[in-house]
């Protein structure tokens, strides 16, 4: 499969084909917690990341800290998420590629990574 035909099937814009990955690293840099959003999920607490998004709508530029004070927004607009006092969290995208395979946009966020896998 080409590379246009395969960007064409598996869109990134708009957060199309995107998970974030929520994370939770303990004082030992150990990551203790990952659970990830879907794009309906990250649509309803992308507002909570208002100062972060200033150049990146969709958090695909790197990975961005959750700080504690928005964690009750967040539970309470997606229910329980779980954090634990003593880890810091952080949000970060992926792409979703078929198959259930995830594959990190590029550092830069700026242009999608490819060539897109083939499904």
């Amino acid at each position: 499969m080409d590379h246009d035909h395969s960007y064409r099937d598996h869109p990134f814009a708009d957060g199309h084909n995107v998970l974030w990955e929520l994370e939770g690293y303990g004082s030992d840099e150990r990551q203790h917690s990952s659970r990830l959003l879907g794009r309906d999920e990250y649509l309803r607490v992308r507002h909570l990341f208002g100062a972060e998004l200033a150049d990146d709508d969709w958090l695909m530029a790197g990975v961005y800290p959750v700080p504690a004070r928005l964690w009750p927004p967040m539970q309470e607009l997606l229910g329980p998420l779980g954090f634990e006092d003593g880890l810091d969290y952080f949000l970060g995208a992926r792409q979703n590629l078929p198959g259930g395979r995830t594959w990190r946009p590029a550092p830069d966020g700026r242009t999608p990574p490819g060539p897109v896998p083939s499904p």
